[in-house]
């Protein structure tokens, strides 16, 4: 079985601490600053010579779902 990369795994906690930090307002409210947040990353890699990846989106979206299972009341 392969490692997820380190870039992956980087993404998904930033989700998680995204979420977690937008929960005190409201889950809607975290889920949107979770997927503008991985979305504005990639446009920051796309004009600084990044890698540009919708994998890295998709990533940070989990880490904001992870954090919606765990903070569901």
């Amino acid at each position: 079985m392969k490692a997820i990369p380190q870039d992956k795994c980087l993404h998904v906690i930033l989700g998680v601490l995204i979420f977690a930090v937008a929960d005190l307002v409201n889950w809607q409210v975290g889920i949107a600053l979770v997927a503008v947040a991985g979305i504005l990353k990639e446009v920051l890699d796309h004009f600084t010579g990044g890698d540009v990846s919708v994998w890295d989106v998709v990533a940070t979206l989990t880490g904001g779902l992870i954090g919606l299972v765990c903070f569901a009341r």
